[in-house]
């Protein structure tokens, strides 16, 4: 089967019985998200729209958060604890089973749903090998997954000319693709997950720029930085299972890298190339710094990686737990 990110070490317990998760809130069925931005660019936000939308997302937020400690618990207890990852496959079985997210899902929702598959999908890696877990309910989680991939995959085929799929969107449905795909080992899920990627490798520019992101205005150094998350989680992804994204494109990743890192260094710069004064990202845009410092130990990275632990939800949680 298909490799996760790593493996627990058994030889550093760190029970995390005491810990206490958030309550799993009902399973969602429909996802009807709604589009809050008031401008060509998606560049400013009504605040009225996104508090509907933060409405809907709501119990998507809640389930991963829950998902997110019980995980982290399992992995800060070094695979001691295999009770939380018990609770962390009951929480998923749960939604599984009343076939969550499989309802009516809009444009918008679709979205969502996509980036759910991807957290829920790296909170089931962090468990998914622990000690006596219930075959059949691991079965239909993996199943649950699959189905979540084919509606991200049709959707794709349906509509291509959407923005969502040649945007930062497409490098998220990549990973949350490919993320099914380890988690049900399912080679055709993962493969079309790493094909993503190439859409990335046509559209970065030499200056490491990625242009549908630097047409968001003041807002392109974030939307740099949210494309990264899943592009490094997909190369890293890729390279535990034989597949090497990282060199690919002349070290294409690297240049991205570099390019936001000095940008987040020096905002201004980086203005000038969006023609727009920029929004400061907050740290947990950076999370994904984990993962690519783990591999390559860049110089650049480390007045960032003071400001641990960098924690991002939409990559499930913790990530200085899981690669420092």
């Amino acid at each position: 089967s298909l490799s996760a990110l790593g493996e627990p070490d058994a030889a550093a317990p760190e029970l995390a019985r005491a810990l206490v998760a958030p309550p799993f809130p009902s399973p969602l069925r429909d996802v009807m998200g709604v589009d809050y931005y008031t401008d060509a660019r998606h560049s400013v936000i009504d605040p009225a729209l996104k508090a509907r939308n933060e409405a809907v997302e709501a119990p998507l937020r809640e389930f991963g958060r829950a998902l997110m400690v019980l995980s982290d618990g399992y992995l800060r207890s070094r695979g001691a604890d295999a009770s939380l990852a018990a609770r962390t496959l009951d929480g998923l079985f749960a939604w599984a089973s009343a076939d969550a997210l499989l309802g009516q899902v809009n444009r918008g929702g679709l979205n969502q749903v996509n980036w759910a598959l991807g957290v829920y999908g790296l909170d089931y890696l962090k468990v998914r090998d622990a000690h006596g877990l219930d075959p059949s309910k691991r079965a239909r989680v993996e199943r649950w997954f699959r189905q979540l991939a084919a509606e991200q995959i049709s959707y794709a085929a349906l509509h291509p000319d959407w923005p969502d799929h040649t945007n930062n969107h497409a490098y998220w449905a990549g990973m949350s693709v490919a993320v099914a795909g380890i988690a049900a080992s399912d080679r055709t899920l993962f493969d079309w997950g790493i094909g993503q990627y190439q859409l990335f490798l046509s559209q970065i520019q030499p200056d490491g720029t990625l242009p549908a992101e630097l047409a968001r205005g003041q807002r392109a150094l974030h939307y740099h930085l949210f494309a990264l998350a899943p592009l490094v989680m997909l190369a890293e992804l890729a390279e535990v299972n034989g597949v090497h994204l990282y060199p690919a494109g002349d070290r294409a990743l690297e240049r991205l890298v570099n390019r936001c890192l000095a940008g987040m260094a020096d905002p201004q710069a980086f203005g000038v190339a969006a023609g727009a004064l920029q929004i400061i990202p907050d740290k947990s845009d950076l999370a994904w710094l984990e993962i690519y410092n783990a591999r390559f130990h860049p110089q650049n990275a480390e007045p960032w990686l003071k400001q641990r632990p960098l924690v991002f939800g939409f990559l499930a949680g913790d990530l200085t737990l899981a690669f420092e």
